[in-house]
C-alpha cells in the first residue's frame, strides 16, 4: 500500500466556519481531530473527536453560535487544554471530501491538523489508483499539496503529524542525549546540531512533544 501525507488549503467559501475561527483567533495553539466516523454517508450528520490546545470558553461559544453543529460535548482535559466530541452537520464540499478519502481502498490517519493558515494536513493510505482518484478529485476551492509519497510501513500516526523540521529535531536529540535520563545533552546541544537558535530549538522540541503526547490513547 502506499501513503500520501497532504496538506489542502481551504479558500472563503469552503473552510469550515469552526476551522476559520480557531485559525483567525489569537486563543489557540493547536487544533486536531483524532477520532472521526469517516462513514461518507452524504447527508448524516458527522462525529468526531478534537484535541484543541487554547480557551475552552472561547471555543465553545463559537460551538454553540455556529449553525454546523447538531450537537456536541466538551471536556476539559487542562487549563488550556481540552477535547471535544462534534456532531457536524455536512455541506456540499465536506461530504464530497468525506467520500473523496473513503472511497475504495483508501483509510485516512488521524490525526488531522487544522492550521491557521487554513489549511489541514493529514496522511491517506490506499491503493494508488485510488489515491490518484481521490486526487482529481478534490472540490473547487481546496488547493492540494502532497508533502510525502511512499510505501505504508505501519508507522504510528503521530510521527506523519509531525513536520519535517520536527522530526529532524526529535532525531537530533535523541541522538545527542536530551531524552537520556538522566539527561546528557541540553537545548543548546540541539540547537548546535540543528543550526538555529536554541529559542528556535525548544520550540520545535516543544510543538514535536505536544504532537506526540495528543495522538497518544491514554
Amino acid at each position: 500500500m502506499k501513503t500520501v501525507r497532504l496538506t489542502l488549503r481551504y479558500d472563503a467559501e469552503t473552510i469550515h466556519p469552526m476551522h476559520r475561527f480557531v485559525a483567525d483567533s489569537d486563543a489557540f495553539d493547536a487544533y486536531r481531530m483524532v477520532h472521526g466516523n469517516f462513514t461518507g454517508d452524504g447527508g448524516d450528520d458527522n462525529a468526531f473527536i478534537f484535541h484543541v490546545v487554547g480557551d475552552p470558553t472561547v471555543y465553545e461559544t463559537a460551538l454553540a453560535e455556529t449553525g454546523r453543529v447538531s450537537d456536541y460535548e466538551l471536556t476539559r482535559t487542562g487549563d488550556r487544554s481540552f477535547t471535544v466530541y462534534v456532531r457536524d452537520v455536512p455541506d456540499d464540499v465536506d461530504d464530497r471530501l468525506l467520500e473523496t478519502f473513503t472511497r475504495g481502498s483508501l483509510v485516512t490517519l488521524p490525526p488531522l491538523e487544522y492550521r491557521s493558515d487554513w489549511t489541514v494536513r493529514f496522511s491517506v493510505v490506499g491503493d494508488p489508483a485510488d489515491l490518484q482518484r481521490a486526487l482529481e478529485e478534490i472540490p473547487e476551492g481546496i488547493e492540494t499539496s502532497v508533502e510525502r509519497v511512499g510505501e505504508y510501513d505501519g508507522g504510528d500516526a503521530a510521527v506523519g503529524a509531525l513536520t519535517a523540521r520536527q522530526r529532524e529535531a526529535l532525531r537530533i536529540a535523541r541522538e545527542v542525549g536530551y531524552f537520556d535520563v538522566p539527561r546528557s545533552a541540553s537545548v543548546d546541544d540541539v540547537a548546535a546540531e540543528l543550526d538555529c537558535a536554541p529559542g528556535t530549538a525548544a520550540e520545535h522540541l516543544r510543538k514535536a512533544e505536544s504532537t506526540v503526547m495528543d495522538s497518544l490513547e491514554l
